[in-house]
């Protein structure tokens, strides 16, 4: 065999710059799939957490009147999930006329608010939500 006879394949396989190369795009796609995955669960999870907050200050509300005394002052814990709440009852102050009624009737009516505060994640700011509704009492 001479020089002259060796010819070079056309399908010889591929180079190593190519093989480099297609490693750095299947990389970069993985890369982006882990990102989009983790946003999509960090996603999730906040929306758990708002949803157990809205959840948990309903619950709150529903429970003033039937479960706990309904009187002025206010109570305080934190729940299960981590989220902190304040329940506060506050006599309510009708207008003149509607007082006279409600009071003839002997009923008294309160305003329950409810706050609760959580955070979605070390690196998130504080979220809060306030409910707020009017119950009636007899004393």
């Amino acid at each position: 065999m001479s020089a002259a006879n060796i010819q070079p394949r056309a399908d010889s396989g591929f180079t190593l710059v190519e093989t480099l190369v297609s490693l750095a795009v299947l990389t970069l796609g993985l890369v982006a799939l882990v990102q989009i995955f983790g946003n999509g669960f960090r996603g999730i999870r906040a929306s758990d957490l708002d949803a157990d907050a809205l959840q948990w200050a309903t619950s709150q509300l529903a429970r003033a009147g039937i479960e706990t005394p309904l009187k002025a002052g206010q109570q305080q814990g934190t729940s299960p999930a981590g989220v902190e709440w304040t329940v506060t009852v506050e006599p309510y102050v009708p207008p003149a006329a509607e007082g006279e009624g409600m009071r003839s009737m002997g009923l008294q009516a309160y305003w329950v608010t409810s706050e609760v505060r959580w955070k979605s994640s070390a690196f998130a700011a504080a979220q809060n939500l306030q409910l707020r509704t009017l119950k009636v009492a007899v004393p």
